[in-house]
């Protein structure tokens, strides 16, 4: 019995003194080597398993960014207002389907920041460089250009109007730099067959006036809107 203690003993300090390990299982001296062998194939396929994971999120990644796209380009924005709802959010000319047609598309400015934002600019005048002395057709169908002075087209005002859930803003900026504004809470345009008439209602609000719906002040308003279109 003491031989055997002994002996364990000298193999003991010997495995410690030589930088070896007792290994039980195998009742023998092991390397460090052999020993760490398990652990350093372990941190391999944790870290492989750690690289496939990261690898899976970037995929998952993608695949969510592919989804917005793809979301963001089923979407047919009929006017600037459905161009700030899904994100759009600084002022300038983009593409809008008025007509619900991919095919269709009017190039128009749109105002991100004014009042609400959202808003569609169917008309601008600024420099007084375009004529605006036009037909009945070319009213129709719109002259000028988005960024510039411009008239959309009075089928456009029809298009975006027609659901009678339309605003108006109107701003006049005088020749001393003052800008006057009003807003009117109701706005559609007829077809071609009503002629286009030009509707308005309140409530309005601004610093322009009410002159253009009936406040039942007649020393300010407009009993008749005079049409804006030459007639056919």
């Amino acid at each position: 019995m003491t031989t055997v203690w002994a002996a364990f003993l000298a193999c003991s300090f010997l495995c410690t003194s030589s930088q070896h390990i007792y290994s039980k299982e195998n009742d023998r001296c092991a390397t460090n080597e052999e020993t760490m062998m398990p652990i350093r194939e372990l941190v391999i396929q944790q870290d492989g398993i750690q690289k496939s994971v990261d690898s899976l999120r970037q995929m998952i990644k993608r695949l969510e960014d592919d989804v917005t796209n793809i979301k963001s380009a089923m979407v047919i924005p009929k006017d600037c207002k459905d161009l700030h709802l899904h994100g759009h959010k600084k002022s300038g000319v983009y593409a809008i389907y008025p007509y619900g047609t991919i095919i269709s598309h009017v190039l128009v400015y749109c105002d991100m920041t004014t009042m609400g934002a959202g808003w569609t600019e169917i008309q601008k005048r600024i420099s007084g460089s375009m004529d605006f002395n036009r037909t009945w057709t070319e009213y129709k169908n719109g002259f000028g250009a988005a960024e510039q002075d411009v008239w959309v087209g009075n089928d456009m005002f029809h298009q975006l109007t027609k659901e009678n859930t339309s605003s108006l803003y109107v701003s006049i900026t005088l020749q001393n730099g003052t800008t006057l504004y009003e807003m009117y809470d109701v706005f559609s345009v007829s077809d071609e067959a009503g002629k286009y008439q030009f509707y308005l209602a309140g409530p309005a609000m601004g610093t322009l006036g009410t002159s253009m719906i009936d406040t039942g002040d007649s020393r300010t308003e407009l009993k008749k809107i005079v049409s804006l279109f030459p007639a056919p």
